[in-house]
C-alpha cells in the first residue's frame, strides 16, 4: 500500500487541480466518506446523538463542515460546529462550505466565540453532555511544531470527556491534529482518535510512534479520484516512494516440485566468539526455519567445539580456514557473535572483502567492524552488484548511528530520510530495525513494516532476522521482495509467539514460528498429491 508524505499530498492536490476537476467536488466526496463512518457510529449509539465538529479554517475544516451538513439529513442527530480560527481567513474551499453551513443554522448549532469565552475558551460543558462523537478537522497533514494553547486545551478537554464513557468516541479526519505527517512527532496535547479516516492513502507519520498511538483504528476515505501514481512519478519534487509492507502485498515464487537442497540455497553464517556463541546459532535457526537448503556456521578453530555443542544436527560447522568455496546459490551472513576485539574486527572485514559470488548480509558485530571503514561497503556493493548479488545491512538505531556518525536522536527525527540516503550512497539495502522497521532500497523505494511487538526487544532477535533474510535472498529473484517477506515473517512470528507463549518468549521460539507465517503468503503452497 502506497503511503504519502505531506509534500506528496500537495503534489496530488496540484495535479488534480491541473486537470480542471472541481476541487469542491473532491471536498464533497471526502466529507461524504467521513459522514459514512459517522453514520455507522451513530447507528450504534444508545445515548445522546449529538456530534461535535472541531474545525480549522483550512481544507481539513472544510471536509468536517461537509460531513456536518450531510448529518442534517438524519433528524435524530444534532450537529455542533466549533471553528478554531477566524473564518474570514479561511481557505476558499473552507469559506464556501462555511457559507452553506450558515444556511442550515436551524439544524446545525454553531458554537460561537462568545460561548467559548464564557466557558474559559473551551467547549461549554452542556454541549459535551449532549454529544457522543467529537470529530477533529482542525489541522491536516502539514502540521508541525506546537499546537496553539487554546486548541491544546480543547483537545485535553476532549480526552477527559472521552475517558468518562466507553460509548463516547473521538474521530479524526485525514490525520489527528498535532501529529506530524512525515515523522510521527506529536505535540503533547495532540488529538487522540479512536478512528482516523485518512483520505486517499495513509500518511507516513501515522505509522511512526508516538503519532501512531494517536491514530486509533485507521480507515481509508475516498476523495472521488483514484491514486495518481503517475503524477507522483513525474514530479521532480516527489521524494521517495514509500509503501506499507503488509500481508496482502506479499507473494513469493512457488517452489518447484523438483527443488532440492542445492537449489534451495546455502546460507553461510560467519560469527561466533567466546560468550556469544548463541548468536550464529540463532541466525542459523532463522535460516533453517525459512527454508534454506543448507546452513553452515563458519568460525575460528577455537570456537568450533562450543558451536557444535549448541548447534542443531541440521547445522554444519566449519573452520573458517577450511571452508569450501561458496557455491553459486548462496548468501553469507557476516557478524552474528563475531566479536569486537581488534583481531575479530580485522577478521570480519577480511571476510567481507573475500565474498565475490554471493549475496551478503551484514549484521551486529559485522556492522560495528564496518563502522571503522564504511568506504569498504561501496567496494563490496560494487563488486557484488556487477554479478547481480545484493548487499544488505541490518542495523538497529545504535548500529546505524555508528555507521553514519549521526546521533541517534537526529536519526530518530528522520529515519526514512537517513536510511534512504545511506542506501543510495552505498548501493545497499538498509533494514533499519525498530518499531516500525524500515527497508530502504538503493533505487529509492522505502517499505515500512508495522507489525511486531515490544517483547521482541531482546538479545538474539536480530540474529534470527539476519538468518531469515539470508535464506530468502537465495529463494527469491528479487532481493527487495525477499527482504520484505523476511521482515514481515519475522515480525509476524513474534506476534504469534506472544500469543502462544506470553511475554518473555525467546528468539528461538520466534524462529520456530516463521514457517507458520510463510505458509500464509501466496506462493507457499503445498504440492498437490497425485
Amino acid at each position: 500500500m502506497r503511503l504519502l508524505t505531506p509534500k506528496q499530498v500537495n503534489i496530488v492536490d496540484q495535479y488534480i487541480e491541473s486537470l480542471g476537476l472541481p476541487v469542491s467536488h473532491l471536498m464533497e466526496q471526502a466529507g461524504r466518506s467521513v459522514f459514512e463512518v459517522l453514520h455507522t457510529y451513530i447507528e450504534e449509539i444508545d445515548g445522546p446523538k449529538g456530534v461535535l465538529f472541531l474545525c480549522g479554517i483550512g481544507n481539513n475544516g472544510g471536509d468536517a463542515l461537509v460531513a456536518a451538513r450531510l448529518l442534517t439529513e438524519m433528524p435524530e442527530v444534532t450537529p455542533y460546529v466549533v471553528v478554531l480560527g477566524n473564518p474570514k481567513d479561511g481557505s476558499p474551499l473552507f469559506q464556501q462550505q462555511w457559507k452553506m453551513v450558515h444556511t442550515l443554522e436551524d439544524t446545525i448549532t454553531i458554537v460561537t466565540n462568545e460561548m467559548m469565552q464564557s466557558n474559559g475558551n473551551v467547549i461549554p460543558s452542556h454541549i459535551l453532555r449532549d454529544v457522543s462523537l467529537v470529530v477533529d478537522g482542525v489541522f491536516g497533514t502539514g502540521f508541525h511544531g506546537e499546537l496553539p494553547r487554546q486548541i491544546g486545551a480543547i483537545f485535553e478537554q476532549c480526552k477527559e470527556w472521552r475517558s468518562n464513557s466507553e460509548t463516547r468516541k473521538c474521530i479524526s479526519i485525514d490525520i489527528p491534529s498535532g501529529v506530524n505527517g512525515l515523522t510521527g512527532n506529536v505535540d503533547v496535547s495532540s488529538f487522540r482518535a479512536d478512528e482516523t479516516i485518512t483520505l486517499l492513502a495513509p500518511k507516513v507519520g501515522m505509522l511512526f510512534y508516538p503519532g501512531r498511538e494517536r491514530v486509533g483504528y485507521m480507515s481509508i476515505g475516498s476523495i472521488g479520484y483514484p491514486f495518481p501514481h503517475h503524477a507522483l512519478r513525474e514530479s521532480v519534487h516527489n521524494g521517495p516512494e514509500i509503501y506499507w509492507n503488509k500481508a496482502d502485498s506479499l507473494s513469493v515464487e512457488a517452489r518447484s516440485p523438483l527443488a532440492h537442497k542445492g537449489t534451495n540455497g546455502h546460507v553461510y553464517i560467519l560469527g561466533g566468539s567466546p560468550g556469544i556463541y548463541g548468536a550464529p546459532i540463532l541466525s542459523a535457526e532463522g535460516a533453517l526455519r525459512s527454508g534454506a537448503g543448507k546452513v553452515t556456521i563458519v568460525s575460528g578453530a577455537d570456537n568450533l567445539d562450543a558451536l557444535r555443542s549448541l548447534s542443531r544436527p541440521e547445522m554444519m560447522i566449519r573452520n573458517c580456514n577450511d571452508a569450501e568455496q561458496l557455491d553459486g546459490n548462496s548468501t553469507v551472513v557476516i557478524g552474528p557473535g563475531g566479536g569486537r576485539s581488534n583481531s575479530d574486527r580485522k577478521h570480519l572485514l577480511q571476510w567481507m572483502q573475500s565474498v565475490t559470488d554471493s549475496h551478503m548480509v551484514l549484521d551486529a558485530d559485522g556492522l560495528i567492524a564496518l563502522s571503522n571503514d564504511v568506504s569498504l561497503l561501496k567496494q563490496c556493493s560494487y563488486t557484488l552488484g556487477k554479478k547481480g548479488y545484493a548487499v544488505v545491512v541490518t542495523p538497529h538505531l545504535g548500529e546505524f548511528s555508528a555507521l553514519t556518525g549521526i546521533h541517534i536522536r537526529e536519526i530518530y527525527n528522520d529515519p526514512i530520510g537517513y536510511a534512504q540516503a545511506f542506501a543510495k550512497e552505498y548501493n545497499v539495502y538498509v533494514v533499519l530495525k525498530g518499531q516500525p522497521t524500515i527497508l530502504a532500497t538503493p533505487f529509492g523505494r522505502v517499505y515500512i513494516t508495522t507489525i511486531g511487538n515490544p517483547y521482541m526487544g531482546t538479545g538474539g532477535m536480530g540474529d534470527v532476522l539476519a538468518g531469515v533474510i539470508g535464506s530468502l535472498l537465495n529463494q527469491e529473484q528479487d532481493p527487495m521482495n525477499a527482504i520484505n517477506v523476511a521482515v514481515y515473517a519475522h515480525s509476524c512470528a513474534g506476534d504469534i509467539a506472544l500469543d502462544d507463549c506470553g511475554p518473555g518468549f525467546t528468539p528461538t521460539e520466534v524462529a520456530q514460528r516463521i514457517g507458520r507465517v510463510l505458509r500464509t503468503i501466496d506462493g507457499y503452497k503445498p504440492v498437490l498429491p497425485l
